[in-house]
């Protein structure tokens, strides 16, 4: 049971390493370029830069808990959340070309996570 509680911090990684991508591209499109340094004073740059602090925290307790090789495929899941909040957010398309490839990120870690369970247990 610890084990899968400890599943959380991969899952807060992912959810952080998200928002700080999300709140980058809010960053990015607010940030006024004549003044090079008012990225300093831009909320979004500064809660992006909080959200990668703490998904380098939590990131460490993840793999302070699994394996390098089981953890860091599931980090390939940060696109997906990306993709979806892209669309709601910003209005960006999403094409045949982003499901299929989300879908394949899907199976290689479902193979992997197999490969690796059914090791364990030889």
């Amino acid at each position: 049971m610890k084990k899968y509680f400890n599943f959380v911090f991969i899952l807060l990684s992912i959810l952080f390493q998200s928002l700080s991508g999300i709140l980058g591209k809010y960053a990015a499109l607010s940030i006024n370029l004549s003044n090079p340094i008012s990225f300093l004073s831009n909320l979004f740059y500064l809660l992006s830069l909080g959200c990668m602090i703490f998904q380098a925290l939590v990131w460490q307790q993840a793999l302070k808990h699994y394996d390098l090789s089981l953890a860091y495929p599931f980090q390939s899941l940060t696109m997906f959340v990306i993709l979806i909040f892209s669309y709601l957010f910003f209005h960006e398309s999403i094409s045949a070309f982003n499901i299929l490839g989300i879908c394949i990120i899907f199976m290689g870690i479902f193979f992997l996570n197999q490969e690796l369970h059914g090791s364990t247990h030889e």
